[in-house]
């Protein structure tokens, strides 16, 4: 038979914060969590908010939970589904927080919120990464737009070379008036700050070229 997992609650820094409309499964999940003994006191201690009553009756309680998970299981509990309990099956993957629908009966079953555990949390893990990348190249191209392609300075080693290169004159008229370290192929279009990508011109044939490729 299949046995399905819900996330139920976050760890967040000292808080174990449960999901929103978590409906029933909140007071299921208050009813196993704050039943749990301590395991080890240098273990993880966190608080859990809940609210009680309704309307003009609503308020807030802090409960402080036992350390119910030893160092150990908490660090592994980083980098694997730690099952804290069975009945119904209390697990821990990467600060995240699952309770099955039912008590685990056999080693497949084991197995399986094992691995729906880290399907949840990799799917999380993936949309926040494509996320993150998303939004960089949406801010990399608005960059673009306002202000061009970022060009880095041409560094003054390579100045040198093809200032002695190009006998320090304009490589198109000769002229050694107003002289540019100008681009073959421009930053635009992809070009390099390397010395086989770099000649001298003078103001005037410069501004002729624009960010055209030059073939002299």
């Amino acid at each position: 038979m299949v046995l399905r997992i819900a996330k139920v609650a976050e760890v967040v820094g000292s808080e174990l914060v449960p999901l929103a409309k978590l409906g029933p499964r909140l007071n299921e999940l208050a009813t196993i969590i704050t039943s749990l003994e301590s395991a080890d006191p240098q273990g993880p201690i966190w608080n859990l908010e809940l609210v009680i009553g309704a309307g003009t009756t609503e308020r807030k309680v802090t409960i402080k939970l036992a350390g119910f998970l030893t160092p150990d299981q908490y660090h592994k509990s980083q980098h694997e589904p730690f099952i804290i309990i069975t009945e119904p099956a209390l697990i821990i993957f990467r600060n995240r927080v699952f309770l099955s629908e039912r008590k685990i009966r056999t080693d497949t079953e084991r197995e399986e919120v094992v691995l729906r555990a880290k399907k949840i949390v990799f799917d999380e893990e993936a949309e926040v990464t494509s996320l993150r990348s998303f939004v960089s190249n949406i801010d990399a191209a608005t960059e673009y737009q306002q202000s061009g392609p970022k060009r880095d300075p041409i560094s003054d080693d390579v100045k040198l070379l093809v200032w002695s290169r190009d006998g320090g004159a304009c490589v198109r008229c000769g002229s050694k008036e107003k002289i540019h370290f100008d681009h073959v192929l421009p930053v635009a279009k992809g070009g390099s700050n390397e010395p086989a990508n770099i000649q001298i011109l003078c103001q005037s044939c410069n501004l002729r070229k624009s960010d055209k490729i030059a073939f002299s």
